[in-house]
């Protein structure tokens, strides 16, 4: 018997809300490999920064380009070094070999994240992911301060700054993105939208986990101060001794932002520091929460509510059955 569309399910909400550990019981469940879908989870070595680590102790092995927990795999963790640039067109590159290995092994891929860009790109397409990087375009670029990104913009094309969200129009690297394409646009024949593959291939069903803001910023704030205790600053100082410059950590941003300025003397107490980490991702989380709510066919779960993930699990067993008997042949 051959399926007519392979199964693809997708758990996605703001950080904190559980989401790698829901996939973990999930992937037992249903015989799953799980795929992160992280920016800065692809980075060797960014482990307690990025959140790589599980809630709770459990077996843990590294490989290259995943890791194992409590037996589960979970690719694109360790993919390249923190110090080369990674894309979402690479992402979708290597996912799409992630997801045509799963298939032929028949597992159920099961994406995991809170990278809305590089969700996006996978799951529905991105027009311009194709046109490549200019180096030097972006090496002079990079050279600019954030208000002259801005402005260059502004002049280049004020439709393009319109459309842009307030969160996107303070970062340096989607200011510096959306003026590459611009520049670059004209150059490029053609543009492969990646969209069709996924629709043409997989059967999607999302899960979204989310829950009160309140709720969200006590469990950002206890894992701040747990990870600082697990060795973050010791991470992050190592990870500078081996050549990841503090600007670079910038780049990289949240918490690697902000120990990138502890390190520099520039936040003077411990307590400052996670203070300014807590916020830092208070605010991420409410731009999060901004962008996943306009996304669609998504089934939404409170994890404040008692039992949710119960019924997630009997939600996605009616979806995966459903799904197997009506997609035979």
């Amino acid at each position: 018997m051959k399926l007519k569309k392979y199964p693809l399910l997708v758990i996605l909400g703001p950080t904190s809300t559980g989401k790698t550990d829901l996939a973990l019981s999930l992937a037992k469940r249903f015989d799953g490999e799980i795929i992160s879908c992280d920016s800065r989870q692809v980075y060797i070595n960014l482990d307690l920064g990025t959140g790589k680590l599980p809630s709770q102790q459990k077996t843990l092995k590294k490989g290259k380009g995943f890791w194992e927990i409590d037996g589960v795999k979970v690719w694109l963790y360790d993919v390249v070094s923190a110090k080369l640039q990674y894309s979402v067109a690479d992402y979708i590159k290597d996912a799409h070999k992630v997801l045509k290995d799963l298939r032929e092994r028949g597992k159920l891929p099961i994406i995991v994240g809170g990278t809305g860009l590089y969700l996006k790109g996978l799951v529905e397409g991105l027009s311009n992911i194709d046109i490549p990087i200019d180096k030097e375009l972006r090496k002079s670029l990079e050279k600019l301060s954030k208000e002259e990104l801005q402005k260059k913009l502004i002049n280049l094309s004020l439709k393009k700054w319109n459309q842009m969200n307030n969160s996107d129009r303070q970062n340096p690297r989607r200011l510096v993105r959306a003026i590459e394409l611009i520049l670059l646009s004209p150059r490029v024949e053609k543009q492969i939208n990646s969209k069709s593959f996924l629709q043409q291939n997989y059967h999607t069903f999302k899960v979204g986990l989310t829950a009160s803001k309140e709720m969200l910023y006590k469990r950002v704030d206890d894992s701040v101060v747990k990870r600082i205790k697990q060795g973050m600053v010791k991470e992050t100082k190592e990870l500078n001794l081996k050549g990841l410059t503090f600007q670079r950590m910038r780049q990289l941003g949240l918490e690697y932002g902000v120990l990138a300025d502890y390190l520099e003397d520039k936040i003077k107490t411990q307590d400052q520091l996670i203070k300014t980490m807590q916020a830092k991702i208070h605010d991420f989380i409410r731009r999060q929460l901004t962008w996943f709510k306009k996304g669609k066919d998504i089934y939404w779960f409170d994890i404040s509510d008692k039992g949710y993930d119960k019924k997630i699990e009997n939600t996605v067993f009616k979806w995966y059955d459903s799904h197997i008997n009506d997609t035979k042949d």
